[in-house]
């Protein structure tokens, strides 16, 4: 893995947030969750996942349908 790559994983990560939407994604597995769901399960207000989700994407951490 090159070193830019590590940091931008690892700065998606270092937000504890993100953080607990991540572990909720990889528990879950491949079927994934819906925004809706991460919101209601992890009490986080929609606006707030939105930016999480797209800052978790962008690191290529987490993929969208």
């Amino acid at each position: 893995m090159k070193v830019e790559k590590a940091v931008s994983i690892l700065g998606a990560l270092a937000q504890p947030s993100r953080l607990m939407i991540f572990r909720l994604l990889v528990m879950t597995g491949e079927q994934g969750l819906a925004a809706g769901d991460i919101a209601t399960r992890l009490d986080i207000p929609k606006t707030a996942l939105s930016f999480h989700l797209k800052e978790l994407v962008h690191s290529g951490l987490i993929e969208s349908e």
